[in-house]
């Protein structure tokens, strides 16, 4: 096994760094998996506990398939006699709510109420969503089966773990850190207390076992997860294309092979038993359902297939052109621990630069590689954590007003938000001068904090400045992949001379 490459020339073992990589015993890593766990937990409940926001996409083929009814598994859209928060747009993939409406199942929640029949149901699942919308306030159904959301934490965490033990930084302090880092991280927070999207959470924790395997040349099993985690969330194809580039030749089938047997052993039964509903969100999702709109790409205009092709296919086809490019660099060190990860952070972060909407949860897969990525070097940035601040600032997870988990001092940490970072950041600033050093990006992220500081004359004097998504989305998504990509440029840097440019083949 490999050692992590350095970030810098002169990275040099430290006081701090020989602290974080003392080995941990068995029992100190499980009680750093339960802090983490708890610390997660707690903190979606401190934030009024998972969102009934997007529940709809879910919800209504989680209680299908927990009794049975696995033709109503994606019931038909549209005008039905419930409240507008239980009107479903969009359903997303199947694997969420296969593995949920098991666990639903395995629980009996609503099971003392008789769920609706088929003829209830109506031909075709017709009435299925009117049916079942009124079985769940009868069985009071819907908090508990929403909570089952907190199983997307428990596969990122050891997916997350996996990643660390494979790339030599598990079993040791570093794997405590990332995840209470991960466990805090907005984005994957308001993954569950804004938008309800534990989809997301569980197709990050199977790459990153994915890595893991590729780690432990197990290139199958690997392919395997990377097919699930298709069916669970489709960015993970910004994932398995790259990998398919630099796997090594003899195992590209084996990887291709497992996953398309892992996604068909999963969409094929669903598309069995709705034909003619179940495909779409099985191969495309929830994701194209425009929201709040508002980036670089929507302001294009653009509809339909083009809209298509540069939202979805433009980043997967940039991400294989940037993982061969790559690979032409680096040979078969671009599987060592860091090279793979930043690959991976970059790629995965490419969504951000061509989606029709932007929202905050569309951050986690960004957000958890970059955590990952500088626990793999041994190093936390402070780059990577001012990030974060400004991910935090740009999409704070604190649900407040009218949501259905709003909390009553929301509103208040919201606009108290920016003036507590700034004065974060003076502290650092001061801090700095006494030690006559200046950090830039420490000024730089001021400024921007300041930008949200201003009020708006023309609207109510209480709310703070809200900058338009795309004013975020260009902040934001180029300075996080330049973190996700600086590792490996520089790893090309130090050791690209090592492969002559052009040896692609490393069997």
């Amino acid at each position: 096994m490999t050692t992590p490459l350095p970030d810098k020339v002169d990275d040099a073992p430290s006081k701090w760094t020989s602290w974080m990589d003392r080995p941990l015993s068995s029992v100190q890593c499980f009680v750093g998996w339960l802090v983490s766990s708890a610390l997660f937990l707690g903190l979606s409940a401190l934030l009024g506990g998972p969102s009934e926001g997007d529940a709809v996409e879910s919800l209504y083929s989680t209680w299908a398939v927990a009794h049975g009814k696995f033709s109503c598994i994606y019931p038909i859209k549209g005008a039905h006699q419930v409240a507008s928060i239980a009107r479903p747009s969009t359903f997303i993939a199947p694997l969420y709510p296969l593995i949920s409406g098991a666990v639903a199942a395995l629980l009996r929640i609503g099971h003392d109420v008789a769920f609706p029949s088929s003829a209830q149901l109506g031909p075709n699942c017709s009435a299925a969503v009117t049916a079942m919308y009124h079985w769940s306030l009868s069985s009071n159904a819907v908090l508990p089966s929403i909570r089952i959301a907190y199983l997307g934490w428990l596969i990122l965490m050891a997916g997350a773990i996996a990643l660390l033990r494979a790339s030599n930084r598990g079993r040791t302090r570093w794997e405590v850190v990332a995840l209470l880092l991960l466990a805090v991280a907005p984005p994957a927070l308001e993954s569950m207390v804004i938008y309800l999207h534990p989809q997301d959470l569980i197709a990050l924790g199977l790459i990153l076992g994915a890595l893991a395997l590729i780690r432990r040349d197990s290139w199958v099993w690997a392919g395997i997860l990377l097919g699930l985690a298709t069916t669970s969330q489709q960015f993970a194809l910004l994932a398995l294309a790259p990998l398919l580039v630099v796997a090594p030749r003899s195992q590209k089938l084996r990887l291709a092979a497992g996953a398309v047997c892992a996604a068909a052993l999963i969409i094929v039964p669903v598309v069995a038993f709705a034909p003619g509903r179940a495909l779409r969100p099985a191969l495309i999702g929830s994701g194209s359902t425009p929201s709040n709109g508002g980036t670089l790409v929507e302001d294009l205009r653009l509809h339909g297939m083009l809209l298509f092709a540069v939202a979805r296919l433009l980043p997967i086809a940039l991400g294989v052109a940037f993982a061969w490019w790559a690979k032409r660099r680096l040979g078969p060190k671009l599987l060592e621990p860091v090279a793979l990860v930043a690959l991976i952070a970059t790629t995965l972060g490419l969504r951000l630069v061509f989606e029709e909407n932007l929202f905050g949860y569309y951050f986690t897969a960004l957000t958890v590689m970059l955590i990952l990525l500088d626990a793999v070097k041994g190093r936390i940035r402070g780059y990577t954590i001012a990030w974060l601040a400004l991910v935090t600032l740009a999409f704070d997870p604190i649900p407040w007003g009218f949501a259905s988990n709003g909390q009553s001092w929301g509103l208040t940490a919201r606009q108290q938000l920016p003036a507590w970072f700034a004065l974060i950041a003076l502290l650092l600033i001061a801090a700095d001068l006494l030690r006559k050093r200046i950090r830039w990006y420490i000024l730089a992220w001021l400024v921007v904090d300041v930008l949200t500081l201003v009020k708006m004359p023309w609207v109510h004097t209480y709310l703070r400045r809200s900058m338009t998504i795309w004013f975020w989305q260009i902040v934001l998504v180029p300075s996080g992949l330049a973190l996700a990509v600086g590792p490996l440029l520089m790893a090309i840097r130090l050791r690209g001379e090592e492969v002559p440019v052009g040896q692609t083949n490393y069997d």
